[in-house]
């Protein structure tokens, strides 16, 4: 994984101290921060000599005013940085004429690392959303329980972090996900969190659910059962809304869903640019996928420019419904197959690990990488006017980046 880079100026009258937040950045998890530290009571600062800066930290003295005429310097002379006032102890008259000043964030000594990340994730999340192209939605969904969706989704993760794609996981199955558990990962937070704190929500408090897996992908985890909870509701506002923050900022959304058809569920397809619809090649996945595609025909989804359908756990046996015979049944050609290979995938499972890393599991995790968009786009092109840009009318989202 790529840390994000960013370039940070320190502007402060205490070398000590200036000393002390850059040895601070150097340590914040996710960004690779050159910082340049100046000493604004040494003489004339002159920032052109920096270079392009998405960050300036200016540290205000006692008297604040020497530092307050550094913000309004740096305002005039780089307006695309943002700037964050820090101050050793937090007075409602510092912070207004530091926001007069022209400061966009205030902080106090000593300063808190969270509270710095913070600040770098809602600056990444700002860069993201007004640069470049949007991501893509994707959505794997298993109308019947049981198929595999989950271990599609963490090892379709892992191939698009391979292709270094930025990339978002999501458990939708709020009643009983278990994404975190298949990565291995404690997860503080989850979207019950997100469901609690609606008002909240913007790029940095939903930065701050989300936990990151040491393969660089970002994962929003579902609910674990609590006893005496109520069991989660996510509506389909608050499912779309975390979407489309996520697709802002990352190239590809991947989105686990529950086979129940909940509104979070129903929503993510509405939105989706690509929908995996995944079943065995037993009856009763048919039948239930043949519900599935009534729905999603209903909901008005384009189900050949939308639906891709996964066979998983393929054995080439017999006794399975023949492959012809299933995508004759469903109207729709088989994306891919994925073998079965029981050990592989139960070794990975209950380690925690990529598929690549258990012996026997690279067969599955090829098929299942076969899936990324060179694979895809090199049989149709993809429409234009999809997902988000469907549902809203956007524009300028032509794909994964």
């Amino acid at each position: 994984m790529m840390d994000e880079a960013l370039n940070v100026i320190c502007l402060g009258g205490d070398p000590a101290v200036n000393r002390s937040v850059v040895a601070l950045l150097g340590k914040l998890p996710g960004f690779a921060i050159t910082t340049t530290a100046i000493d604004y009571q040494a003489g004339v600062v002159d920032l052109h000599r920096v270079g392009e800066a998405q960050l300036a930290i200016v540290i205000l003295g006692p008297e604040p005013l020497p530092g307050l005429t550094v913000i309004e310097e740096v305002h005039r002379a780089l307006p695309a940085t943002q700037v964050v006032a820090v101050a050793p102890e937090e007075r409602a008259e510092t912070i207004v004429k530091a926001m007069r000043a022209g400061a966009d964030e205030f902080l106090t000594l000593p300063l808190d690392a969270t509270a710095l990340l913070k600040v770098c994730v809602k600056l990444s999340a700002l860069r993201g959303a007004s640069t470049g192209p949007r991501g893509e939605v994707w959505v794997a969904h298993g109308p019947k329980g049981g198929v595999g969706v989950t271990t599609l989704v963490a090892n379709l993760g892992f191939a698009l972090r391979a292709a270094q794609r930025e990339t978002a996981l999501v458990d939708l199955d709020v009643h009983s996900g278990d994404l975190a558990l298949f990565l291995n990962l404690a997860s503080t937070y989850s979207l019950r969190d997100i469901a609690t704190n609606y008002k909240r929500l913007d790029p940095v408090f939903l930065q701050g659910t989300m936990v990151r897996h040491r393969s660089g992908l970002s994962v929003l985890a579902a609910p674990p059962p609590t006893p005496g909870e109520p069991v989660l509701e996510l509506t389909s506002e608050q499912t779309l809304a975390v979407l489309e923050l996520l697709d802002a900022t990352h190239q590809v959304t991947l989105v686990d869903t529950s086979a129940v058809p909940l509104e979070s569920t129903q929503a993510a397809l509405s939105c989706a640019d690509r929908i995996f619809l995944v079943t065995e090649l037993t009856l009763p996945a048919l039948r239930a996928c043949v519900r599935a595609l009534d729905g999603l025909r209903h909901a008005g989804i384009e189900l050949d420019r939308t639906v891709e359908l996964v066979v998983n756990k393929y054995a080439n046996r017999s006794w399975e419904v023949a492959p012809a015979e299933a995508a004759k049944t469903l109207g729709l050609p088989i994306r891919v197959m994925i073998p079965r290979e029981d050990a592989s995938v139960y070794t990975a499972v209950n380690s925690g690990l990529p598929l690549e890393e258990v012996r026997g599991g690279t067969t599955v995790q090829r098929a299942i990488a076969s899936l990324l968009p060179e694979a895809a786009n090199a049989e149709q092109g993809r429409p234009v006017l999809k997902g988000f840009r469907r549902l809203f009318g956007g524009s300028g989202a032509e794909g994964v980046r």
